[in-house]
């Protein structure tokens, strides 16, 4: 068709009713009427002019017969030809046919083998397909273009089936999601269930899973939370609150709980407290338990039992009171009708047993306050003179006020007993002697033991010292109250001991050391840091404590401390603090009108213990003046004064006392030849031995009972003016060398000190 129309003879072909012929003689009839016309009117015109035209008409129409038969065999060949182009053209057309429908066929195979494959796959994909809605749409969409185009398969039938089991899935899996997203523990479980009976996509299910997983604690805990809301411990609930917290539960729902947790908590608090009271049998704690565990909601039938408990303590509680009175402020008789008042309400026998026991202690208390009464009057026929009987006395006092003290007899029952041990005790110090004269020798020294010394000196008995003559003359011994060669530090202070009771007692005492230069003196007075090398000063110290701390029932105390150095007969005061300007007052001695010793313008310190004390003894010592000799490595070049001032008063009577304690550690003696000391030292040693010859002064006037004693002779022995034949009771300690090197000092020094024994001096109490 196509190849006839691009002739031009289709239209002519398809026009054709079944005559070939019938176009042709249409064609010719057109022809010739289209032609006859104007030969028409040629032919009128040639027969006008004649018949000479007729051959060439005749020969014209042979022409024109030979024209018309060429014309119709060319056209029965053209005709012929249209055929077998028709021919062709329709073999042609239908070959043509014949390979399109070849290829539709083999084109709708392919399409149907492609949509097969494309079905099988996605029902394979689909198994673990993630996206089950989509995988669902694409294979319906597949089987609907199947079936559209007429392919019928096994593929196609299971398509079907699987897009029913996908629907299942759909439906499964839009429950989970909605259970996720509802985060309940049940409707998960049953949802998983069903997800995985449906076999929903594993990645969705472990989704489903997780969030189970998530939700599966809390709710364990909200069920542990439900359930212990009756009968629960405070324990248990807490337990519980811990692990719905620990397991994700919001604030908003732990609330309630908490609230109930708290609630346990003071009920088991009170029910503890009910319980504890009930144990104790308070009636006071009793009542206010019952009250609490009222408000608390405590079962009743604790609270009858409480109340019953009660209901018997109230009685005995009366008889508690009444004892306990009895026991703040005892009295034979009150403790009596107490004691018989507490049998009476059935109280246990440990009850009223501390009663029974001051009952005692209170009878005991008549009984040693006659034995004191007893004692003193016995201790005011004591002869005075006798130094036995005077001990005997004053211990025998000494252990009644004791005894007395720790039974609790009242102070002022004991008032008239102290005085007099107090004054049994400095009877016998001034019975000892009015200066008591401890003698010690050093060992010698290395550098003694070096140069090849010897001792001179032994102890003949423990008041005795004997020392060889000079130039082999006859040895020489002297007594004194103690002689030590050299003895403890303990031993040293333990026989000038009681000298602390009596500063405390309110007498003046006086410790001094008196001895040449490297004797041992500040080590007799200050020792060293290490436990056991401790002097006398530190030792009185830690003893004045001692006292005053036992003595705290009875008396408070107050105690100052100064302390000086004698440096060319100059007062230097050794307390301004580092940065504090000085005193600007000069340091001057006063005499008041008992003859006592004080310092205008010296800085004093209160001590509240003995360590504060302490570090003023360690502060001025640090400042003292010392220098290096031939005699002594560190030689004290100036006297060394600590004052200390003890104010008491009795907590009863109000009385008040003031003792002082003067603690001297003298320079050392020493001849200018052997310590080979010049200039600024030499003025030292000049002065020092000034000093000391002053007090030597002192000592032999008052010995000798002169009228006039030279105090004023220096500042040191104005300094020591009430404790050499005044009102003090002084110790002397004499330091001696036993080195023969040093014979002629050490004689001098005990001569010296044999004479200062000979003093005597009036104490007076402060």
């Amino acid at each position: 068709r196509k190849h006839a129309a691009e002739e031009g003879v289709v239209p002519d072909v398809v026009a054709d009713s079944g005559d070939p012929g019938e176009p042709a003689k249409k064609e010719k009839k057109h022809k010739s009427s289209k032609s006859a016309s104007p030969e028409a009117s040629g032919d009128g015109e040639e027969a006008a002019a004649g018949d000479g035209g007729f051959q060439e008409a005749a020969d014209q129409a042979t022409r024109e017969a030979a024209l018309k038969e060429e014309e119709e065999k060319k056209k029965a060949e053209e005709k012929e030809t249209r055929k077998r182009e028709k021919e062709a053209e329709k073999k042609r057309v239908e070959e043509e046919a014949m390979k399109a429908s070849e290829e539709a066929k083999r084109a709708a195979e392919e399409a149907r083998q492609k949509l097969q494959e494309r079905l099988k796959s996605l029902l394979e994909g689909s198994k673990a397909s993630k996206n089950v809605e989509e995988c669902m749409g694409e294979l319906k969409s597949v089987v609907k273009e199947m079936q559209e185009a007429g392919i019928e398969c096994q593929e196609i039938e299971e398509a079907e089936a699987r897009i029913k089991e996908l629907k299942k899935i759909v439906k499964a899996q839009e429950k989970l999601q909605q259970a996720i997203s509802e985060r309940d523990v049940r409707g998960l479980q049953k949802a998983i269930g069903k997800a995985e009976e449906a076999a929903v996509p594993e990645g969705v299910l472990e989704e489903a899973r997780k969030v189970l997983a998530e939700e599966l604690p809390k709710q364990e805990a909200r069920d542990k939370l439900e359930a212990l809301k009756e009968g629960a411990t405070s324990e248990q609930l807490k337990e519980a609150l811990a692990q719905a917290k620990s397991a994700g539960l919001k604030k908003d729902e732990l609330a309630e709980f908490k609230e109930l947790l708290a609630k346990l908590e003071r009920r088991e608090e009170v029910e503890a407290l009910l319980k504890k009271a009930m144990e104790e049998r308070s009636v006071e704690g009793l009542k206010a338990a019952i009250q609490q565990a009222e408000e608390a909601g405590v079962d009743s039938k604790q609270i009858k039992k409480a109340n019953k408990v009660l209901k018997e303590e109230e009685p005995k509680q009366k008889a508690r009171e009444k004892l306990a009175l009895a026991c703040e402020k005892p009295s034979i008789q009150v403790l009596k009708e107490a004691i018989d008042g507490a049998k009476e309400a059935g109280l246990e026998a440990a009850e009223y047993s501390k009663a029974e026991e001051q009952l005692k202690q209170e009878e005991e208390k008549e009984r040693l306050m006659a034995a004191i009464k007893t004692t003193l009057a016995e201790s005011l026929t004591v002869d005075m003179s006798d130094l036995e009987a005077l001990r005997e006395a004053k211990e025998k006092l000494g252990e009644c006020i004791t005894t007395a003290m720790a039974a609790g007899v009242p102070e002022q029952h004991m008032v008239e007993a102290d005085q007099r041990r107090k004054r049994l005790h400095n009877a016998i110090e001034d019975l000892k002697g009015s200066i008591r004269v401890f003698c010690r020798i050093r060992p010698l020294s290395a550098k003694e033991i070096e140069q090849k010394d010897r001792k001179v000196t032994e102890a003949a008995s423990s008041m005795t010292l004997n020392i060889e003559g000079k130039d082999g003359g006859d040895q020489s011994t002297f007594a004194f109250d103690a002689v030590f060669t050299p003895g403890t530090q303990e031993e040293v202070f333990e026989d000038c001991r009681d000298l602390v009771q009596s500063a405390v007692d309110g007498y003046n005492v006086t410790i001094f050391a008196y001895g040449q230069t490297g004797a041992g003196k500040t080590f007799t007075m200050y020792g060293m840091p290490e436990p056991g090398k401790e002097g006398t000063t530190p030792r009185t110290i830690k003893e004045l404590f001692r006292v005053t701390e036992q003595n705290s029932a009875r008396f408070d105390f107050q105690i100052y401390a100064s302390m000086l150095e004698l440096y060319r007969n100059d007062l230097v005061d050794l307390l301004p603090k580092e940065g504090v300007a000085p005193c600007k007052g000069k340091l001057t001695i006063k005499t008041d009108k008992d003859g006592r010793i004080s310092v205008e313008n010296l800085i004093e310190e209160e001590c509240k213990n003995a360590e504060e004390l302490t570090a003023i003894l360690e502060r001025g010592n640090g400042k003292r003046t010392v220098a290096s000799t031939a005699m002594n490595a560190e030689s004290s070049r100036s006297h060394l004064v600590l004052w200390v001032r003890i104010v008491s008063k009795n907590k009863d009577t109000q009385e008040e006392t003031r003792g002082k304690i003067l603690m001297c550690d003298l320079a050392g003696s020493e001849r200018l030849g052997k310590s080979k000391v010049s200039g600024e030292m030499q003025a030292e040693a000049i002065e020092i031995n000034k000093s000391l010859t002053a007090l030597g002064d002192v000592i032999e006037a008052l010995t000798k009972n002169q009228k006039v004693v030279p105090y004023r002779n220096h500042k040191l022995t104005q300094l020591m003016q009430d404790s050499l034949g005044g009102s003090a009771k002084t110790l002397m300690f004499v330091n001696c060398s036993p080195a023969s090197s040093n014979l002629d000092e050490t004689l001098m020094s005990l001569k010296y000190a044999t004479r200062a024994k000979k003093i005597t001096n009036t104490a007076k109490k402060g």
